[in-house]
Parts: structure tokens; C-alpha cells; sequence
């Protein structure tokens, strides 16, 4: 690995091959705000003179540009060398915000849209061994009917929505795979039947032998299971059948205290080049019995803190595999098991570390903020992106699919609206029926859900009777808005406050905020949170709750970290209150 480049681990650590390059580092940079450069078709013309740090967004520090101007067009360029070894080279973007076009040594490779899914190009025929240029042409408008999440649409931070990530903002890569290869590898584990299914995509149609191995330990031996099917149109089944003892009793099973790892490395066979991939999963499974959710067999109650992964110096990109880990870890010193991201579709190697150091994740999909044709069809495609890349890592037990009725403010009464809400729910549950999901989360649901998530930011330590009377309250509203759309309600799903809290500190900044009021000190701080996270672990009414939030984000500032992850509360005071729903006093 090398450690001179920016972010040099490898992009994508469940899903690897041995054989790789990174692209990341110094580029050629230029605003084309006219649009100017490509309608010329004159590459030479691209000015040099600028330089950016992939894969950091412009508007961040870490880019080395640093500048919260909007420019909607932004072209790229860096020449690179290759080991022209036998198989395929595959070109990977981790993601680029939000339309990319590319071309290599002057061929036009093709374009993405979706500003938070990964692509990628077999440039095995476009490759040379040297002096490769390849050219990025990314296209970020302020359009309101595409997946932003938290990015603004007007030019200027708001509320909370902070400054936009336009263009390359993760990892960028080579890869040198088989001459066929794989292009997804999907494992679902069935720890009922001790089995698990792995599922084999490849890039030919061609009738191919692929061997699968999982290896795992038990009791410190390792212990293999080998499978081979025969792959035809690209598509085979693989299952891996555990051995008849209980599996609970040679700790296998994932959980947040036990997150035991099962690798797979998956191979073709008799090609000229084979092509071999590791991967991993967890056996775990995540239900919803009687109004409340198990892991494993065992009622599981989530306390997670609301994550937007956000950065100072680098906005939406992690700036370094540290940086990743130190979060995850203060998360669970908090006394955290959970986290729900919010509104982005998070870096693959904070799911990585997520995975090894057992903690729970809510995915999100990043909103829309007008409903349209576009709006639904972009949140669709970037949703089944966001499923297909992600769907082996354990540590991912829910996805949410649309948040507080953003980008459709007519939900409550459209059926057009609440049928494309329902249109995304059962695209998640097609796609992954082995997870929940929470299809409005915050108010004004649907019966189409799995979680009965409510919003309370008005929840203090005088007002927490109003909850009960639990089912009077689940038929009128979450804070301003009704809790259920017209012709729906609740219908015994498991309910967890999702959002409340949002505490923040005096800091004699006008600009910044927390949800009611700011606190002077931490006893004020523990006084009005204590007696509320009390009530939600201790009333029974509630199936886990998140917290809002981990950090400070710019202009709004009730994290319980600042921006720069200093501790703004005594962790083990803090714990004491998440653990038990008590002050340590």
C-alpha cells in the first residue's frame, strides 16, 4: 500500500482482488462553467495550470482548492502506467457527483448518473502500457429532483443543509481481473437452516465453473467448506451448509459483541486467466416477532446516534481509514450499538470497519427535494445501486428510503406520492427481504413499513406522558405532522424514536443551532437528556431510539462531538445515560 497517495487503502475491502492499482492523488482540475470544453471537442485546450487532490471534492480543504463557489462543470485529468498483465482491466469510480462522462487515450468510455453509486469500464481494449490519459468530465447542477441528501440546492448552507460535494468524491482504481469476471457476489445467510446461499454474477454468458470457499474458526481451528457450481448466462447459485451442531455455541453468529467474519474467496475456473475475488459476510438475521425486532433469536433494543459523515477538512469523504475507525470507536465508548447514516450512502470502508468492530447501521438514501419523473426514477436506480454494492455487509440491518416526507410534501393526501413510497419499499424488500426497512421515516407513514419511526424533537422531561396512552398517540401526530397518511396506521410494527435530542451548547455564535435552545454546561446538558433516554429505554413502548447526532455539522452544532471530534460530554457519564437510560450521577 502506498502511504504517499491520498486515502491509499484498497476502495472496496469486501470485494478485492489481489491484482490493483489506485488512481487517487494529484489530477489536472479546471471549472468549465460555459460548458465549453467537450461542444469544442479540443482536449488539448483543458488548462493544467490547476490542481486537485482525488478523491477529495472541491469545496473541501483536503482537495487543496478549498472553495464554496458553485461551478456546475468540472473536468479532470491524469495520465497513468499499467502492468499489461494477461485478463481484463477494469476502470472503478467510487462515486462521482452526479453526472460523469470519461474517455481514455481519446475513446469515450461512456457516462453514470447518480452522484452516490460506484461504476466502472472495461478499458482492456482502450489500455496501453504507458502514458494512459484518462479524462473525467463531471456535471453537478442545483437540480432539486435528484438525490442530494444533505447537500444545499441554493448556492448557500441553510438549516440543515450544508455546502455541496460536486464531482470525484471517493476512490478511484484499477483492477486486473480474470477474462471473464465477477461483477457481484451475493451471500444471504439463513442461520435457521445453518446454511448460506452465495449467489455469482459474472461479466460473460458463457457457460463457466466457479468454486467458492468459506473459511471461519471454531474454537481457534480453521474450518473450510468448499462449493462448485456450473455458472451459465452469468448468473449461479452456490450454498455453503454448516455443520449440523449449533452454530451459537462456536460463536459464528454476528452481533455488535460478537461480530465474527466469515471470508469467501470465489474463483472461475478453466479460463486462460481465472478470476478470483474475496469477499465476506456474517451470519445474522434481523425479524420483526410480535412488535419487536431479534437479532439472532434474542430482542435486540438499537441505541444509535444519527451519523451524517460529515468532515470539516474533507465534507462527505472520510479523510483517512483512521478517521473511519476513530468515529466507529467513539460511537461505541458513547455507548452506542448502533448508527443511523444519515442521508448518504456512506464510504464501503466505513461498513468494512462497521462490520469487524460490531456495530449496528441503518443505510439511508440520500432525498430528493421536488417530486417528478425524475425524481422518482433517479431514487430508484441510486436505491438499487446502493443495495447491490452493499448488501453483504452484515452490519447493515434496516434501510431507510425516504425521510420526513422530503421531495414528496404531498404525501399525506397524494396516492401518487405514497404509491411511489411504496414503490421504493418494495423495491428494497425485492432486492433484500432479509432486512428492515422504514419507508418514511419520521411521520406521515405508511402502512407499507416495517418500523414505526417517529421524530420528537419536543420531547422533554415534563411532556414524555404524552406517550401513555401509546395508541391514542400513534393515530394523531410526530411534532407538527400527522404520524400516518390519510387511509393508513399503524399496524403493530415495531416503534423506535428515530430522531430527538439535538442538544446544543453555548457558543455565543448566532449563526449556529440545536433543536430548542442551546445548554450552558453538562450537567444541563445530562439533566434534559437523561430523564427522556430514561423514559424510551424503561416504558416498554419503545423497540431502541437514535440520538441526534455524533457531531457538529457547520452551521448546526448539537453533536456530541464538534466537527473536529473533540468530546463535548464525560464519555463514561454519557455511556452510563445511553446504557441504562440513567445519569451517572
Amino acid at each position: 500500500m502506498d502511504t504517499t497517495i491520498a486515502r491509499p487503502e484498497y476502495p472496496r475491502p469486501d470485494f478485492t482482488r489481489e491484482g490493483w492499482q489506485s488512481l487517487n492523488g494529484t489530477w489536472d482540475f479546471c471549472f468549465d462553467d460555459e460548458d465549453r470544453i467537450e461542444a469544442g471537442g479540443d482536449f488539448a485546450a483543458f488548462p493544467a495550470a490547476t490542481k486537485i487532490t482525488v478523491p477529495f471534492c472541491y469545496q473541501s480543504a483536503m482537495s487543496g482548492i478549498g472553495s464554496s463557489e458553485v461551478h456546475p462543470v468540472l473536468w479532470y485529468r491524469r495520465t497513468f502506467d499499467v502492468d499489461m498483465a494477461d485478463g481484463r482491466v477494469l476502470l472503478h469510480f467510487g462515486a462521482v457527483d452526479y453526472l460523469a462522462k470519461v474517455w481514455l487515450n481519446g475513446v469515450f468510455l461512456g457516462s453514470h448518473a447518480g452522484g452516490h453509486s460506484g461504476f466502472h469500464f472495461d478499458v482492456t481494449a482502450q489500455v496501453r502500457e504507458q502514458g494512459n490519459e484518462l479524462i473525467v468530465k463531471a456535471e453537478d447542477y442545483e437540480e432539486r429532483d435528484k438525490p442530494r441528501g444533505k447537500q444545499t440546492w441554493t448556492g448557500e448552507k441553510f438549516g440543515c443543509w450544508y455546502t455541496a460535494t460536486s464531482g470525484i468524491w471517493q476512490p478511484v482504481w484499477l483492477e486486473y481481473a480474470g477474462s471473464a469476471y465477477f461483477t457481484q457476489i451475493k451471500i444471504t445467510p439463513d442461520v435457521e437452516r445453518l446454511q448460506a446461499l452465495c449467489e455469482v454474477f459474472l461479466s460473460s454468458p458463457r457457460p463457466l465453473r466457479v468454486r467458492a470457499v468459506a473459511s471461519f474458526s471454531i474454537d481457534g481451528r480453521k474450518q473450510e467448506m468448499t462449493a462448485e457450481t456450473l455458472v451459465e448466462d452469468g448468473y449461479g447459485q452456490l450454498v455453503f451448509a454448516f455443520p449440523d451442531h449449533d452454530i451459537r455455541q462456536h460463536y459464528i453468529l454476528w452481533s455488535p459483541e460478537e461480530p465474527n467474519l466469515i471470508d469467501v474467496c470465489c474463483e472461475t475456473l478453466d479460463l486462460p486467466v481465472n478470476d478470483r475475488v474475496q469477499t465476506y459476510f456474517g451470519m445474522r438475521q434481523i425479524e420483526v416477532i410480535n412488535g419487536r425486532i431479534w437479532l439472532n433469536g434474542a430482542n435486540l433494543f438499537q441505541r444509535l446516534v444519527l451519523d451524517q459523515g460529515y468532515w470539516k477538512e474533507s465534507l462527505l469523504t472520510p479523510p483517512s481509514d483512521k478517521a473511519i475507525i476513530a468515529d466507529i470507536r467513539l460511537t461505541k465508548e458513547m455507548g452506542f450499538n448502533g448508527v443511523r447514516k444519515h442521508q448518504k450512502i456512506e464510504d464501503p470502508r466505513y461498513y468494512y470497519w462497521a462490520d469487524r468492530m460490531g456495530l449496528l447501521v441503518w443505510g439511508e438514501m440520500p432525498s430528493a427535494y421536488c417530486y417528478n419523473d425524475n425524481a422518482v426514477t433517479r431514487s430508484a436506480d441510486e436505491l438499487a445501486a446502493f443495495i447491490r454494492r452493499d448488501y453483504n455487509h452484515p452490519c447493515i440491518v434496516a434501510w431507510v428510503t425516504i425521510n420526513e416526507s422530503w421531495g414528496v410534501r404531498q404525501i399525506v393526501t397524494s396516492r401518487q406520492q405514497q404509491d411511489y413510497a411504496k414503490a421504493l419499499y418494495y423495491l428494497a424488500k425485492a432486492l433484500d427481504p432479509t432486512r428492515l426497512v422504514s419507508s418514511n421515516d419520521g411521520w406521515e407513514q405508511l402502512n407499507d413499513t416495517d418500523i414505526c419511526a417517529i421524530h420528537d424533537y419536543a420531547l422533554f422531561a415534563d411532556n414524555v406522558d404524552k406517550y401513555d396512552d401509546f395508541d391514542d398517540f400513534l393515530t394523531h401526530a410526530a411534532l407538527h405532522r400527522p404520524l400516518y397518511a390519510q387511509g393508513h396506521a399503524h399496524r403493530g410494527q415495531p416503534v423506535l424514536m428515530t430522531e430527538y435530542g439535538g442538544i446544543a451548547f453555548e457558543d455565543k455564535d448566532e449563526t449556529s443551532w440545536g433543536y430548542f435552545g442551546k445548554v450552558k454546561t453538562e450537567e444541563e446538558f445530562l439533566a434534559r437528556l437523561g430523564p427522556v433516554t430514561a423514559y424510551l429505554v424503561q416504558s416498554g413502548r419503545f423497540c431502541g431510539f437514535c440520538y441526534t447526532q455524533l457531531t457538529d455539522v457547520m452551521q448546526e452544532t448539537n453533536g456530541l462531538l464538534t466537527a473536529e471530534r473533540e468530546v463535548k460530554v464525560d464519555l463514561q457519564k454519557l455511556k452510563a445515560l445511553i446504557d441504562s437510560g440513567k445519569t451517572n450521577k
